[in-house]
């Protein structure tokens, strides 16, 4: 078991149902299946030379990471498909005078949650190693 598998399991299972990433942001789970989860994955991270404080964060961030992202996902693929839709033409259409780069980059901006989260999920477990290995 590996963080990274388990921050990816837990935002593929919450991209696929609904509106259960919003509940699981409004409270910590504490359910039996949290609870073992939350122990293997902190156990993982203090035998792999983290403190208990920095533990706890390293387990927390990712999976609070997963759990933001997957929220952004269930409204790109349900009714807030055409919303994205119209945040992308806003941002098509700004004043190139007054905003240059947006406009100039204004389609890279466009970038679905599923990318987002495998580049920012590098950073934050590239982060934890460095965090942990003192650099």
């Amino acid at each position: 078991m590996t963080i990274r598998r388990v921050a990816a399991g837990q935002f593929r299972a919450l991209g696929r149902h609904g509106n259960a990433a919003r509940l699981l942001a409004e409270q910590i789970p504490v359910g039996p299946n949290a609870m073992a989860l939350r122990e293997r994955c902190v156990a993982v991270l203090l035998k792999a030379g983290f403190e208990a404080s920095p533990a706890t964060r390293a387990y927390v961030t990712p999976a609070r990471y997963a759990c933001g992202l997957a929220i952004q996902l269930n409204h790109e693929n349900g009714a807030g498909g055409r919303r994205n839709q119209v945040s992308v033409a806003a941002l098509r259409g700004v004043d190139p005078a007054q905003f240059p780069v947006v406009d100039s980059i204004a389609e890279a901006l466009s970038v679905p949650a599923e990318e987002v989260f495998s580049f920012g999920l590098d950073l934050i477990l590239s982060g934890l190693r460095a965090f942990r290995d003192g650099g």
